[in-house]
């Protein structure tokens, strides 16, 4: 119990870390990457003179392929965006800002049923643990020990 206070601790004071850093940015879209592109709102006009969007992103042509940030909803065009792979399945974000935001609760993005990586049942929103800053959510408080005794075993999902 003391662990999980003391990584829980951890994980709150790089979240306000980070959360600063995002906030102390002054230009909008500097590029893609840009980890702070979800947070600033203030300029409308990045260096290259393209617009941002509300969220502060260039933005990208997704009409060739299709794809949209699941955080933010922005298009994405072809070769950009931001790969991150939660339970084996691979998503891509328009920054490392709505990264963040996923991780931080990704049950808010993502639409299809979760299943527990321990025990392939139904997730249980109350149940989860962070691990590398990141949520996994769980069926049961057993699965939560196992997951917990070994991450890596359990944090792509369910094994078919």
């Amino acid at each position: 119990m003391k662990t999980r206070l003391i990584v829980t601790s951890i994980f709150a004071l790089m979240f306000v870390l980070a959360s600063t850093s995002f906030s102390q940015e002054k230009e909008c879209c500097k590029d893609k990457s840009s980890s702070h592109c979800g947070d600033m709102k203030s300029s409308n006009e990045n260096k290259d003179g393209k617009c941002c969007d509300k969220h502060g992103n260039a933005g990208g042509d997704s009409s060739v392929t299709g794809m949209t940030c699941p955080v933010s909803g922005e298009a994405i065009g072809e070769g950009q965006g931001v790969k991150f792979s939660y339970y084996g399945k691979d998503y891509t974000f328009c920054c490392e800002g709505c990264v963040a935001k996923f991780k931080k609760e990704p049950m808010n993005y993502i639409k299809e049923e979760m299943t527990c990586p321990v025990m392939g049942e139904p997730v249980v929103k109350d149940v989860f643990v962070m691990h590398e800053g990141t949520k996994y959510y769980l069926c049961c408080k057993s699965c939560l020990k196992k997951f917990e005794s070994d991450p890596d075993k359990y944090k792509n999902g369910p094994k078919n």
